[in-house]
């Protein structure tokens, strides 16, 4: 991973670079893109964006599309869309390297139209209503890119125009389609990084964060992509957020990739045998890794400048290595009160994450009004619901379930934050035996005020991906889902507990 805090400000054309033509370095444009007969729209800055990046709008408002709702679809890209797409992630692909390429690879255009149509679908759209209806503009340019995609023969820009489509199929809730672009594009970005820097820069973090979902939501292990980040080598110290992030990916991916292949040590039919050797070493380059990695990064924490708030950024990333760690030690364990051996790490996080929350409601803050209902990136929900699920201190959990909704948004990538919280806040109804109110506040006596013992703990649960919705005599519309929770007996037998949880 090439450093990010070099003192340099300019490494050439961006746009020269993918398109394989010598930049001349001519400042402030490149005079060889102009001889190509086309503008050049300037170098991408190799120094860290600022937290308070403006969006970036091409110098003559899209000059060269005479349409109007293609237009104004691109503007409100700019406007709307770009800006809250990466959630607390750095926005610099989606405000920035997009726009620019849109300027001149119709793919990229195409994308950015569908993407924008859609967004604002969903942003002018119930919350609870997540599925989209029939959005002929964004499925006509969708269309468009796929055309203009077959006939590409630039590796790294199939790679940008991948994750476009990715986006694409997650707004239209297609996880196989959308779990098959991020395999396809993990396959191209293996052959192409080492080749080319910016790529590996701007792209390679993006698909690190992105092959997390398949482990999530794919149909079984057909569906996990390959693994990135097994031949790291991490640098003596990190220059830069962003650097520290990419390494980070790598590791938690790692890590999700363990717990999967420790599911049946879990819950499945090996969990009365001992676990295999290769797992166990893999379990231990894995806490090695992420020990060396918190190391690096406790020294580049030393000396980076103190910030005047709570930093968004910086807070989704300490709860995923928290989680990341948790995750490691407990990959092959049975027993579920392994987790309360972590209860003062999961305070620590539900107390960085109530920061987060206080910052965003203090005096002169907008951030409340102005939270999108979609974001590309994993936000705060799967990490507060990891909380609630995990954590048996009840006022804790509590806590980390109200957060979810105050910090999450409605989708953060395919994770659903109303799905979620409803079955967060039915596994501490079991676990507690417990009733909570619509706001996840107690509204019965606790049967198991304190740790509840391991028969009444769910081991894991999980949730059709589509909602049913009932509506009664009086109009009253009703969503739920089925979900089913995985439990043990006194005996030890794991058994599938199904049931209808309603969401609110």
């Amino acid at each position: 991973m090439p450093k990010m805090g070099s003192s340099k400000v300019r490494t050439g054309c961006v746009t020269c670079k993918i398109r394989k033509v010598k930049c001349d370095e001519g400042k402030p444009h490149c005079e060889r893109c102009v001889s190509t007969g086309r503008k050049c729209d300037g170098y991408a800055p190799v120094t860290t964006t600022p937290s308070t990046l403006s969006w970036h709008r091409p110098r003559n408002m899209f000059p060269n599309v005479d349409d109007a709702r293609e237009r104004r679809a691109l503007e409100f890209f700019c406007r709307a869309a770009g800006p809250s797409l990466s959630g607390p992630m750095d926005p610099y692909f989606w405000t920035h390297l997009v726009m620019q390429f849109s300027g001149f690879e119709p793919a990229v255009r195409h994308s950015i139209v569908s993407i924008s149509s859609l967004y604002e679908q969903v942003r002018a759209a119930p919350e609870s209503i997540l599925r989209l209806a029939d959005n002929r503009l964004a499925l006509s340019h969708y269309n468009l890119a796929i055309r203009e995609l077959k006939s590409m023969n630039n590796e790294p820009l199939v790679l940008m125009v991948c994750i476009l489509f990715i986006c694409i199929e997650i707004l239209l809730g297609n996880r196989e389609a959308a779990i098959q672009h991020c395999k396809h594009g993990v396959v191209i970005l293996e052959n192409v990084e080492a080749s080319y820097p910016w790529t590996k820069k701007y792209l390679s973090p993006i698909f690190r964060r992105l092959t997390l979902f398949p482990f999530f939501f794919g149909s079984g292990s057909a569906s996990f992509p390959k693994l990135l980040g097994l031949d790291d080598q991490m640098p003596a110290s990190f220059s830069s957020m962003e650097e520290a992030q990419y390494y980070l990916d790598g590791i938690v991916t790692r890590t999700v990739g363990l717990v999967r292949q420790g599911d049946s040590y879990r819950l499945g039919n090996l969990r009365s045998k001992p676990v295999p050797s290769e797992l166990l070493s893999q379990q231990d380059t894995i806490r090695s890794a992420l020990n060396q990695w918190q190391s690096r990064f406790a020294d580049f924490q030393n000396e980076a400048p103190s910030r005047p708030r709570p930093d968004e950024m910086l807070c989704n990333t300490l709860l995923r290595y928290e989680i990341a760690q948790i995750w490691v030690e407990t990959a092959f364990e049975y027993d579920e009160t392994a987790y309360d051996r972590y209860l003062d790490r999961f305070r620590w996080m539900v107390s960085e994450a109530a920061n987060i929350y206080l910052s965003r409601i203090s005096e002169g803050d907008t951030t409340l009004q102005e939270t999108p209902k979609f974001i590309f990136e994993m936000g705060f929900i799967p990490l507060l619901y990891y909380v609630v699920i995990k954590c048996r201190c009840l006022e804790t959990r509590i806590q980390a379930l109200s957060l979810m909704k105050m910090l999450g948004v409605v989708r953060e990538n395919l994770w659903e934050l109303s799905s979620m919280h409803a079955a967060g806040r039915r596994v501490i109804e079991i676990e507690h035996a417990v009733l909570l109110d619509k706001q996840g506040q107690i509204s019965t006596m606790p049967g198991w005020p304190g740790l509840p013992p391991d028969e009444m703990r769910v081991r894991d649960s999980t949730t059709s991906p589509r909602p049913f919705v009932n509506i009664d005599e009086q109009g009253q519309e009703t969503r739920g889902r089925m979900a089913g929770f995985f439990r043990r007996t006194i005996d030890g037998n794991i058994y599938l507990q199904s049931e209808v949880i309603l969401e609110t």
